[in-house]
């Protein structure tokens, strides 16, 4: 019997460095449906499991930001890696120089032999994303990095969600190309086993009225797919090969990682009446939950769409 389910959204906050290591579990099993593995002590082999499997995208979850002392040195230096490295990112005040990079991100500086970064994520307990190679291509120069820290201001702070949506709406939010996903995977889980309740389970449509003749030969599509998913499965067919029937509505584990600048930037545009009615519902749903946990900076965007956010409530 097809599970009809509601999207929902969830912010997945890191509030130390010793927190990094378990974040990036539970975002990474989050692909292969496999959290109930989680123990106090199963993050860095699960890390080390996907580091070794060349799955570095899981670790962009995580972000840290230094703090620099703000000398001619460190300038060029840090303009050196930025010139090296995509995804690193830097904002020179008045006293100091603050950089941002995930952990992705650290590794490949890694990869290119600046050992600075490398010795403060050993000092914190994070070596696990220390590339092992390290003077692969040394750089020159050394940083003054005074303090490190896991998040600092609105544009170089990340935000991390957990969104239970559709697979139509993940391939419309991952047109930002400034953000970081992981997904369900469809290719590694089959849903004809008993963990997935031997079942499919899809998204509420937003734009079907429940009920209706339109909702009802939607929900008749979604019951033959699942049988003929089910029958797909029966005759050996792997996960890989089943999937090739799964729809749009097919509902889908997102995990999203962006930084506020960013975030402000997809609300613009995924929050507004030209988005497709999916990716409005779980984008509004994050904008005001986004506010009511305290970040004040969307406020302007929340009062935008403040009508949009109580009328989508309903649908």
């Amino acid at each position: 019997m097809v599970k009809i389910v509601e999207p929902s959204i969830e912010i997945y906050d890191i509030k130390s460095l010793m927190d990094i290591k378990k974040h990036i579990e539970k975002c990474g099993r989050t692909c292969y449906k496999s959290e109930d593995k989680i123990t106090d002590t199963s993050a860095e082999k699960f890390i080390e499991g996907i580091l070794k499997s060349g799955h570095e995208s899981v670790i962009e979850h995580a972000n840290i930001i230094f703090k620099l002392t703000k000398n001619d040195n460190n300038i060029k230096n840090i303009t050196n890696i930025s010139s090296k490295v995509m995804g690193f990112h830097s904002f020179i005040g008045i006293e100091h120089i603050y950089v941002s990079a995930n952990m992705r991100t650290l590794r490949d500086i890694s990869r290119l032999g600046y050992n600075d970064f490398d010795e403060v994520l050993e000092q914190n307990g994070l070596s696990v994303f220390v590339y092992n190679n390290k003077h692969y291509h040394c750089l020159t120069g050394k940083l003054d990095i005074t303090t490190v820290q896991t998040f600092h201001d609105d544009n170089l702070n990340n935000i991390t969600v957990h969104m239970v949506s559709n697979l139509s709406c993940y391939k419309d939010i991952t047109r930002h190309r400034l953000a970081s996903f992981s997904i369900e995977s469809t290719r590694f889980n089959n849903y004809s086993k008993g963990k997935f309740g031997t079942e499919l389970t899809m998204l509420k449509p937003v734009n079907l009225v429940y009920s209706t003749p339109e909702y009802n030969e939607w929900l008749d599509c979604m019951k033959n797919i699942e049988e003929h998913y089910m029958k797909m499965c029966e005759l050996g067919c792997r996960a890989d090969q089943a999937r090739l029937c799964l729809p749009h509505s097919v509902k889908a584990d997102i995990i999203m990682t962006a930084n506020i600048t960013e975030w402000k930037h997809i609300f613009s545009l995924r929050c507004d009446k030209a988005a497709h009615p999916d990716v409005r519902k779980v984008m509004l749903g994050a904008l005001e939950l986004f506010y009511k946990s305290g970040y004040e900076t969307f406020e302007d965007l929340y009062n935008k769409f403040k009508d949009d956010i109580e009328e989508f409530k309903n649908l």
